[in-house]
């Protein structure tokens, strides 16, 4: 099931796509309980926090590491961001996309990696210079 966007309008809600909502709510049966969850939607992470994470935190990791850039992105998120995924025949992780993170979400990564770095590696990242705008 597709989430659905819209804006509070008098007090009711007001899809952006409200063909797609109808063809959503016409799946049910007249009478079927159904959840609704109403939230205020969260903020991506941004791009200046993607190009800091890119050009500063990945940069100084790989080259403390000898990983390629890549490796070490890829390395990060397998630390930070697995979930085991419960319920199917056997517990699996789940590895996050950064892109799948809000941009508080995205700060705690950070700060992770940051202490993770400063700990094990002996390497100090700099916050980044405009965090408040984040």
């Amino acid at each position: 099931m597709r989430i659905h966007r819209g804006k509070v309008k008098q007090g009711k809600f007001c899809p952006s796509n409200q063909g797609a909502y109808a063809l959503d709510l016409a799946k049910f049966k007249d009478g079927t309980d159904v959840e609704l969850q109403i939230r205020k939607p969260k903020r991506s992470r941004s791009l200046p926090q993607n190009a800091y994470y890119h050009a500063v935190v990945v940069m100084l990791i790989s080259e403390a590491t000898g990983f390629t850039r890549e490796e070490t992105h890829n390395t990060l998120k397998m630390k930070f961001l697995t979930d085991m995924v419960h319920g199917s025949k056997t517990d699996l992780p789940r590895m996050k996309s950064t892109t799948e993170l809000s941009t508080i979400e995205f700060c705690e990564y950070i700060e992770q990696i940051q202490i993770f770095a400063a700990e094990f590696l002996d390497l100090f990242i700099p916050d980044p210079e405009n965090s408040d705008e984040w």
